[in-house]
């Protein structure tokens, strides 16, 4: 057999061995994935069938901020916030190609393997923009979608939750807006996920436990927006009420 045949040969045993492994790790991943998907949660999840409460829970006097946060202040932005350590903090900076920051907003990423169960590992990010007038809702408002007014730490804010769903995509925002130093400072939380555990899992039981877990989830992502909200001070005392 000459060079080139044995080059040939050798050739086509390297692409058979790959064709082999890739098809016992495709078979692996499915197995895995079918197994992670028929396993049931535990028993100790929220077995709640009220599917609203995630809905807008305001904070109030009593909302405290947990022992162990970093805070984070800006004079040039005008105001400071405290945040639990494990969330993921995008400064704000003057627009660059490629970057997600944004000029006068502060971001927070949630990881979805802290806060989140499976199937429903929703993406959610808390930002805090300061600008001459209060921004515009990213979800359209619709008939879920409430507004109201409430004090505290001397700031009055203004409440608004909007709520859409298309394509099997949920989207979710929570703002409080409040003004001072000339500027409006609109906190927000956005959360996009799957409109629900139907999508993933089969039979009416389970999916309504995921979904049940999702809620416990959400509610406690939005203790940490209304800590967050709490912890939330203007630099200056020229305050517009």
């Amino acid at each position: 057999m000459n060079r080139l045949g044995r080059i040939l040969i050798v050739i086509f045993l390297i692409l058979a061995a790959l064709a082999v492994y890739f098809g016992v790790r495709h078979m692996i991943d499915v197995k895995k994935a079918n197994e992670q998907m028929s396993q049931p949660i535990s028993e100790t999840i929220a077995t709640s069938t009220d599917t609203s409460s995630y809905k807008l829970d305001l904070p109030t006097a009593t909302t405290t901020v947990p022992d162990g946060w970093k805070t984070f202040s800006s004079d040039k932005l005008g105001f400071s916030v405290s945040y639990p350590t494990n969330l993921l903090l995008t400064p704000p900076s003057t627009s660059v190609s490629g970057s997600t920051a944004t000029p006068n907003t502060l971001s927070f990423s949630f990881s979805k393997d802290i806060y989140f169960h499976w199937p429903l590992q929703d993406e959610v990010v808390l930002s805090i923009t300061a600008s001459t007038s209060c921004r515009d809702m990213l979800v359209p408002t619709g008939p879920f979608t409430s507004t109201t007014t409430f004090s505290m730490n001397g700031y009055s804010f203004t409440a608004t939750e909007g709520d859409d769903a298309a394509a099997g995509n949920r989207y979710q925002e929570i703002a409080y807006d409040t003004q001072g130093n000339g500027k409006c400072y609109h906190i927000s939380l956005y959360d996009h996920g799957v409109n629900g555990a139907g999508f993933y899992v089969d039979g009416q039981a389970l999916v309504q436990k995921y979904d049940d877990q999702h809620d416990v989830d959400m509610s406690a992502v939005i203790s940490i927006l209304n800590s967050m909200t709490s912890s939330f001070r203007l630099q200056s005392p020229n305050m517009v009420q």
